[in-house]
């Protein structure tokens, strides 16, 4: 869940990323969107398990990598005109100096707040060099792409304990299975 920080000030995209969150509040994460500063409330037990076994897998297979690395909670600004937004993603995978891959571990509730999910995932869109956004859902064995076309952004499902996520951009693929490892799933 997300709610405007307290003292909510209206930043540019580089003063905000250059300032403590702690200044902010006691929220476990914030962003910057449209101005306002929004905090985010501390993830669950299952989401922080996804993330730690996403930044393993990704870290292994980059670990020879020269050109690319991996990052947990660092900034994407969208490149619009009024630089009025910052969005944190969950992780990336940087290629040089801008992000290529980026990935958020999607909860049950943040999808019940679908325009705010689709904007985000709009402004993630906006981001200098991103090619690929990699949605992991939470709650069930499943991941969505959107990757970067000539002719616009394409959508791909990726679900079961079989299936693979391949990342085109980064040249790696990772098994789905192994970021629900430890994760207890509802169909389980």
């Amino acid at each position: 869940m997300d709610t405007a920080a307290r003292n909510s000030q209206f930043l540019d995209a580089d003063l905000f990323l250059r300032t403590d969150q702690s200044e902010f509040g006691s929220a476990w994460r914030y962003e910057l969107v449209r101005g306002t500063i929004v905090a985010h409330a501390a993830p669950s037990p299952e989401h922080g398990i996804i993330l730690g076994n996403l930044a393993r897998e990704i870290g292994d297979r980059l670990r020879d990598h020269g050109e690319c690395w991996p990052e947990i909670g660092s900034g994407a600004v969208p490149q619009y005109e009024q630089r009025d937004t910052a969005r944190i993603p969950d992780a990336m995978i940087r290629c040089g100096k801008h992000p290529r891959v980026v990935f958020e571990v999607v909860s049950p509730s943040e999808l019940r707040h679908k325009r705010r999910w689709d904007q985000k995932r709009a402004d993630l869109q906006a981001v200098e060099g991103v090619q690929e956004i990699i949605e992991i859902y939470q709650d069930e064995m499943l991941a969505r792409a959107y990757r970067r076309r000539d002719a616009g952004w394409e959508f791909e499902s990726i679900s079961g304990p079989e299936a693979e996520l391949a990342l085109p951009s980064a040249g790696i693929t990772i098994p789905l299975a192994a970021l629900y490892e430890r994760v207890t799933l509802e169909t389980e």
